[in-house]
Parts: C-alpha cells; structure tokens; sequence
C-alpha cells in the first residue's frame, strides 16, 4: 500500500503554527477556556511577548 503525498515525518514551519495559533486565538472555543480558567489567562498575558522557543 502506497500513499502519495504524505510524509508524517514532515513539519510545519514556524509561520503555519504562528497561522493556527492565530485562528485558535480568535476561536469561540478559546473564549470559552480563558473564561473559565482565569488563572489561564493572567498566565498568557504574562508570557505575551516572551521568547520561549530558542
């Protein structure tokens, strides 16, 4: 059995993830996480900014 085209091995680059973050930020379900956990969100408006990837 052959598939073309998919390599799992493949990943995304830095500005696919940055793409998706983006769109799951603005997610009514990321909404609903952040009204729910408060602590969560003074946790990310905490790290905003910050380089956490070297």
């Amino acid at each position: 059995m052959t598939f073309k085209g998919l390599n799992l091995l493949d990943m995304e680059t830095e500005d696919q993830y940055r793409k998706k973050a983006s769109v799951y930020r603005t997610s009514p379900e990321y909404g609903k996480m952040i009204s729910l956990y408060p602590v969560l969100q003074t946790t990310i408006k905490d790290c905003k900014g910050e380089n956490l990837v070297a």
